[in-house]
């Protein structure tokens, strides 16, 4: 199975099987598209605009590409899938999207039109409770299991939020089960928060922060402060809870605090991973 795509200029082909990617040129990237499917004869038809002698050269290097073993090769897990297929599902992890609303108005996000793609809406804690009752029916004999609250802005719906914590701790009791909740966040609300989700047994956020400098958070995210962000991030760490910040990096914009981030994970026990845009 071949894939082809384009991105930023470049024309890409994913080998599946083999996992080899390519960056071809355009005359190159039409074949491709035609190769399984054609004989040369017609794929020098098909592409009667390019010079006979380029489109010759051009298949023959892909045909070059095939007999390696790194373009059109052969899945030699295809007669194992159905038997795969047939295994009985288990489910060890949910990401409730508990909130369909922010209080942030990031310019990359979904939520930047202000129609966040349809009403704005709050889970209710019967469809939480639900979800939980799905997760511990479907996890078969797996005895960890994970659940991340995640939106828009969860801590907009903090009560339901505790609720369905509270619900999955009950759980646990009847079905031998042991939740771990999270909760991933942009932090502006966190630092009021953060009492009440340690003794409600949360146990790790995911902060989305994509600036350190002042002005620059204000203007990627239209509103909120910084400094709630940060004091946010210092308190989790003083209740032991697990932190992890998410940073998008956008061109032109911050990827020159790429250090800084960096920078922060030697003088706090934070995990950072980078998102590009």
């Amino acid at each position: 199975m071949v894939h082809q795509y384009k991105n930023n200029g470049y024309n890409m082909v994913l080998d599946v099987a083999s996992g080899s990617v390519h960056v071809v040129d355009d005359l190159t990237y039409e074949v491709i598209a035609l190769y399984e499917d054609h004989t040369l004869e017609e794929i020098i038809k098909e592409l009667s605009s390019w010079d006979e002698k380029d489109v010759r050269e051009s298949y023959e290097e892909v045909t070059e590409l095939k007999d390696a073993g790194v373009l059109f090769t052969e899945d030699c897990y295809e007669e194992y899938i159905c038997g795969f297929k047939d295994r009985p599902t288990v489910v060890k992890a949910l990401c409730l999207h508990i909130a369909h609303d922010c209080n942030l108005a990031c310019r990359y996000c979904f939520a930047e039109e202000g129609e966040y793609k349809g009403r704005r809406a709050l889970m209710s804690a019967e469809v939480g409770k639900k979800a939980l009752d799905f997760l511990v029916e479907n996890s078969g004999n797996r005895r960890n299991l994970e659940v991340d609250f995640f939106g828009g802005e969860p801590l907009m719906n903090f009560d339901v939020v505790k609720e369905i914590v509270a619900y999955g701790r009950d759980l646990e009791k009847t079905h031998d089960k042991k939740f771990r909740f999270t909760l991933t966040t942009n932090g502006v609300l966190l630092h009021t928060k953060i009492e009440d989700l340690k003794k409600n047994g949360l146990t790790g956020v995911n902060i989305s922060l994509d600036s350190l400098k002042e002005e620059r958070f204000k203007t990627l995210t239209r509103r909120g402060e910084l400094s709630s962000v940060l004091k946010a991030i210092d308190k989790c760490l003083e209740y032991n809870l697990k932190v992890k910040i998410n940073t998008v990096m956008v061109n032109d914009i911050n990827k020159d605090e790429i250090i800084d981030f960096v920078d922060m994970t030697k003088n706090k026990a934070v995990d950072v991973r980078f998102i590009e845009l």
